[in-house]
């Protein structure tokens, strides 16, 4: 609820001012203040409005009876008390932890920590992508002499007429053996980390 107006503040004076200093204030506002000295349009009713609280002001102490029943109800009913803007009130509303103390170490933990929670779940996905199958489930050891299928992704499967075997397994980037006259090819495998060398069907594994 706003309080009283202030018309000493208004005019910038104090309360034991003279009449002489009274008027003076208000002929220095006047002049600054004029709605007619605003080229702006737009904030011709703000200085309208600030003129006015102006001239109110020296309406009632430019008055010697208007201000001597100003200053008897200033002293029966002070003026509210301006009180500074709490930026935790007006500023940051809902910052429910602004005040509370947290030491250094446990800050710097604070910073940290979510960071490197988030690294271990990427870090386990990624574990998890390498070592389970398609299916969710750890696949059958692709070793030499295996058949596999590559219809849909690289998995090991009964030897028919039809299915590649592996050959070799190593690292992804290794060169593959031959096998009788041709070369066999190398598959990646879901890792990204290792290959297995496939020959056609039937060849027999060195």
């Amino acid at each position: 609820m706003t309080g009283p107006v202030d018309h000493y503040l208004t005019l910038g004076v104090s309360d034991d001012a003279t009449a002489g200093d009274l008027r003076a204030a208000y002929r220095a506002l006047a002049q600054r203040l004029h709605p007619d000295r605003v080229a702006d349009p737009s904030k011709r009713a703000e200085a309208a409005a600030r003129m006015a609280a102006v001239n109110e002001a020296w309406h009632v102490l430019g008055d010697i009876d208007r201000r001597a029943a100003y200053d008897l109800s200033r002293r029966r009913a002070p003026a509210s008390p301006v009180r500074p803007v709490d930026e935790r009130e007006y500023g940051r509303q809902g910052d429910a932890f602004q005040d509370v103390a947290v030491s250094s170490p446990a800050g710097c933990v604070l910073q940290v920590l979510p960071v490197v929670v988030t690294l271990m779940v990427l870090l386990g996905i990624l574990i998890a992508t390498a070592v389970l199958g398609p299916e969710g489930e750890v696949p059958e050891r692709m070793s030499p002499g295996r058949c596999v299928d590559l219809s849909t992704t690289v998995r090991v499967v009964p030897c028919t007429v039809e299915t590649p075997v592996i050959v070799a397994r190593g690292v992804t980037g290794t060169v593959c053996p031959m096998v009788g006259a041709s070369v066999a090819v190398a598959v990646v495998l879901p890792s990204r980390t290792e290959q297995v060398c496939l020959a056609p069907p039937g060849t027999p594994v060195p």
